[in-house]
Formats: structure tokens, C-alpha cells, sequence
């Protein structure tokens, strides 16, 4: 009976080795979140389930029980309510791990464009999306009232917002950098700054892999691929 049950622990201990991390990332993160986790997964050995949406979505279903070890958010809000609540945050505090910018994609690369009612944009859902809430910020600027009228898309998300504007289906996009690296940046002066907080929803000391992935997360290989990637460094 006892070598049964150091059998049943062992293989108990195995399964839960073998569970893939599951870390949530808001849209415009996912790419250059996949490009870290590749190599942390290379050097590990662990797996990580990358899930992607809007931030707000995302945090929607965190509260509503969604079993995510780490979030990855494009903002600070929603990161320091779930820290606030005590909502599956008990691993410690939220931390920044990127400052986002803005820019627009499409047309001449001339901000005036803004106030041109006759080019449609597309945005992410301000609703959901800092990103998208940000946008709305730029357009309802005074010097741009003139393009009040214009034909305004939105995404789910920026990824979705960005497919619009590649498709064809608007003339501009106002986008992260690190989703159009070559389009106009956008005057951090003209929106809320785009802190984008992270925050362990389980704990690293019960869970090795995760402990490994911040750690990896933290490391100056990755300080580098989040910069190369168009991000700036927190404040």
C-alpha cells in the first residue's frame, strides 16, 4: 500500500508538472510575448498557453474565475483593481513591464489628417481597450473637430483594428507603435500614458515554471526584445 502511494503522489506530481503556464496578454503585447516565451520555453523546458483579447475582456473573465497564473495588461488600471480586490492576485504586487505609444498608420504621415472627415479610421473598442481609449482622446482634440464626422471603425481589439486598416476597409489607424513601427507616432502629451502593468493571479512559490517565467520576464534579455520591439521603458 505505502509504494501505492508514493506511486500515485509521483505521478499526481508529474501532472502537475506537465500543466502548461496560462498567462492572459492584452492584444497589441501578444506577438513580442510569443517571441519571449519561444525562447523561455527553449530554455526550460516548461510550457506556457499564451491567451489573447482586449484588456478589458480579459479582465472580465479574470474575475469571473478564468484560471490564468499571469496577466498581462495594456494598462494600469484594471491590474491595480484586481490588486485592490484580491481578485486571484496572491502572488504579490503588480509590476510595469512596458510604457506602449500610439501612432498613425496610413495616408501621408501628416497628423493634420485627424481633421479630415473624408478618411475613415479604424481604432480599437475604447470600451475595452486602453489603446482604443486613448485614440478617442487624440480624436477629441479640438484641432481635429473637423473630422468629428468621419466614418469611425472599431475592433474588439488593436490586432482586429490593425486587420481593418491592412484590409482595406479605412483609410487610417491610430495603432500601437509596436503593431506599425514605421507609421507617425502619436504626442504622448495628447492621451493618458500607456503604463501596461502585469500581475501573478497564482503563486510562484506553490508553482516553479511560474517563478522561472518572471524571472525570464524580469531579465535584461527581455528588457531588450520589449524595447526592440517599440515599447519604451517604465517611468
Amino acid at each position: 500500500m505505502r509504494h501505492l502511494l508514493l506511486l500515485l503522489l509521483f505521478v499526481s506530481c508529474q501532472g502537475l508538472a506537465a500543466e502548461p503556464l496560462r498567462v492572459a496578454v492584452a492584444a497589441n503585447f501578444r506577438g513580442t510575448l510569443q517571441q519571449i516565451t519561444d525562447e523561455f520555453e527553449q530554455q526550460s523546458g516548461y510550457r506556457v498557453t499564451l491567451s489573447s483579447g482586449s484588456t478589458g475582456v480579459l479582465y472580465a473573465q479574470i474575475l469571473h474565475g478564468a484560471p490564468f497564473d499571469l496577466f498581462f495588461a495594456a494598462d494600469a488600471a484594471s491590474v491595480q483593481e484586481l490588486a485592490a480586490k484580491g481578485a486571484r492576485a496572491t502572488s504579490g504586487r503588480p509590476f510595469c513591464y512596458a510604457r506602449g505609444s500610439l501612432v498613425l498608420a496610413g495616408g501621408n504621415g501628416d497628423l493634420a489628417q485627424l481633421s479630415d472627415p473624408t478618411l475613415s479610421m479604424s481604432i480599437a473598442n475604447p470600451v475595452t481597450a486602453p489603446y482604443g481609449a486613448a485614440a478617442m482622446a487624440v480624436l477629441a482634440r479640438r484641432e481635429f473637430a473637423a473630422g468629428s464626422n468621419r466614418k469611425l471603425v472599431r475592433g474588439a481589439n488593436v490586432v482586429q483594428a490593425l486587420q481593418f486598416w491592412r484590409g482595406g476597409g479605412t483609410d487610417l489607424a491610430l495603432l500601437p507603435r509596436a503593431l506599425a513601427p514605421d507609421a507617425t507616432p502619436i504626442p504622448q502629451s495628447w492621451h493618458q500614458p500607456l503604463d501596461q502593468l502585469a500581475i501573478a493571479l497564482t503563486s510562484p512559490t506553490a508553482n516553479p515554471a511560474l517563478a522561472s517565467y518572471l524571472n525570464w520576464i524580469r531579465s535584461d534579455t527581455v528588457r531588450t526584445l520589449i524595447f526592440d520591439a517599440g515599447y519604451k521603458p517604465c517611468p
